[in-house]
């Protein structure tokens, strides 16, 4: 992935699958994480619908709807990452976090990012 973050704050690991408005990424966190750490890692995650390798930087502009689900005990999710809607340089996303171990959904919630040149 090609993010211009430095440890510790990337998180977004490997991208698993890629389709047309859908990413799966894996996100390794240093300690169990905390849902801004899930936000910045589902902004993150973004960079996997980017697989050319334009570069373009996103800058988060609003976050609603986060929900915890359930505990946030371990330190490695996967993160899928839905665009919803896209007008000029605003994107809007769904996102929705899995515990690797468990499989169980932690967290959900919405997001939009300005994307610059």
């Amino acid at each position: 992935m090609n993010l211009p973050h430095k440890a510790p704050l990337i998180f977004a690991k490997e991208v698993l699958e890629n389709k047309d408005k859908h990413v799966k990424v894996k996100c390794l966190f240093p300690q169990p994480p905390t849902l801004a750490m899930f936000i910045e890692a589902a902004a993150q995650s973004t960079a996997g619908f980017n697989e050319e390798g334009e570069l373009a930087i996103g800058f988060l502009t609003m976050v609603r709807n986060i929900r915890r689900l359930a505990p946030l005990t371990h330190k490695a999710y996967f993160i899928t990452v839905t665009k919803e809607n896209e007008v000029g340089p605003y994107r809007k996303f769904f996102f929705s976090a899995y515990c690797v171990i468990s499989k169980k959904e932690v967290v959900t919630g919405n997001f939009t990012l300005m994307i610059t040149a």
